[in-house]
């Protein structure tokens, strides 16, 4: 049975979280400047150790030894599938692991579901070489999230990019986050319509997030917003500005990179998640991203075969993925399935490349007339 650390006791902890030299965030918890829990095989002389952190959950240790391996599978289905024990999500899992032998492991600590493997980039940011004042579109603000604006009534939020909920896991409370950490958004209108914000720290680096407002999006303000917050980061006396993104997230890394984040390396995290439906239909989403259609085809229809209501984008992304290889009857037959459960993306479905087998079929006229009267219901 795994047993909880206090703070005082983290230290036992050091020599096995060594390997996760990318984690800002583990050397946070280790180091009290962010909150997080870890949990270890033996107390006293710990041989494997698991942190939950606000960046994601590491595994770490001797991943040889059946008295561990045992305990940690009993963790996992006694406490965490079960949402019992989380710090920022109860509901699905990010892993990392160090040793990489873990990853052969997991199939046995997880038997209840199929691992979802994503490849992941760190960067680093020591100089920003972005000059985010004279790139900023007119109209538009770039200013610190601060006391000011909190207290500003006539500031909003409409797209909620900002998650007071995580504001409050990762730093404690929001004065705290307005204390310790940082954030800058881009203002429109009187509304935020891009959010930067610091997740982490130590006492030399810090790491930071972006989030923008879908019909604000291609028009350079997320860069802006994340150039002013290096910027901002370095001036205070962080020596490096820290940035994760999955490699498919293109637009992702292409705006680090465009600031002046330089990436420091690749690494894996391992996805679940806790309802065995619906981590069947991010396997199909997953393997969607990677334009591997047919696992996405296997997956989606073993949902639909599993349980009878889902949500409509299952539907749709199926029907896309059967789409893609010219299969009709199954594409408009998950399609009206979508649209039936309230699909509302008009644009999207008639620009979808796997849907032009269906633009000469009678079916497709009345589906697009459905999506639109969703549309406008929405």
């Amino acid at each position: 049975m795994l047993q909880e650390l206090g703070f005082q006791e983290f230290d036992k902890t050091h020599a096995l979280f060594a390997g996760f030299d990318y984690s800002l965030s583990i050397r946070s918890v280790l180091g009290g400047y962010n909150p997080g829990r870890i949990f270890v095989d033996n107390h006293l002389n710990p041989r494997l150790a698991f942190a939950l952190t606000f960046e994601g959950y590491l595994l770490a240790g001797d991943s040889e030894d059946p008295a561990s391996l045992k305990a940690m599978r009993q963790f996992f289905q006694d406490s965490i599938f079960t949402g019992k024990v989380f710090l920022d999500d109860d509901t699905n899992l990010s892993l990392a692991v160090h040793p990489q032998s873990w990853e052969n492991k997991l199939p046995e600590l997880i038997p209840t579901h199929e691992v979802e493997k994503n490849l992941r980039y760190h960067y680093l940011c020591s100089q920003v070489q972005y000059d985010w004042r004279t790139n900023l579109p007119e109209g538009y603000v770039v200013q610190r999230y601060d006391r000011s604006i909190v207290d500003d009534g006539t500031i909003n939020d409409p797209g909620e990019l900002i998650d007071f909920e995580r504001i409050k896991i990762g730093w404690g409370s929001l004065e705290n986050f307005l204390d310790e950490g940082v954030g800058f958004c881009v203002i429109h209108e009187n509304n935020i319509v891009s959010w930067c914000s610091s997740d982490c720290k130590t006492n030399d680096q810090i790491d930071i997030g972006i989030a923008t407002h879908p019909a604000h999006r291609r028009r350079g303000l997320a860069t802006a917003a994340v150039a002013a917050t290096v910027e901002h980061c370095l001036a205070k006396g962080f020596q490096r500005v820290g940035w994760h993104c999955n490699a498919i997230n293109a637009a992702s890394w292409k705006t680090a990179e465009k600031v002046g984040f330089v990436k420091n390396r690749e690494y894996a995290y391992y996805f679940y998640i806790f309802d065995p439906v619906d981590h069947l239909a991010e396997l199909g989403w997953h393997y969607y991203q990677l334009g591997e259609h047919d696992k996405t085809r296997q997956y989606y229809e073993r949902v639909f075969a599993a349980r009878a209501e889902n949500p409509d984008y299952y539907y749709y992304l199926a029907a896309s993925a059967w789409g893609e290889i010219g299969n009709t009857s199954k594409a408009i037959q998950y399609l009206l399935a979508a649209a039936e459960r309230g699909w509302s993306a008009l644009e999207h479905t008639q620009n979808d490349p796997d849907f032009r087998a269906l633009h000469g079929t009678p079916e497709w006229q009345a589906i697009l007339k459905r999506i639109e009267q969703n549309a406008r219901a929405a």
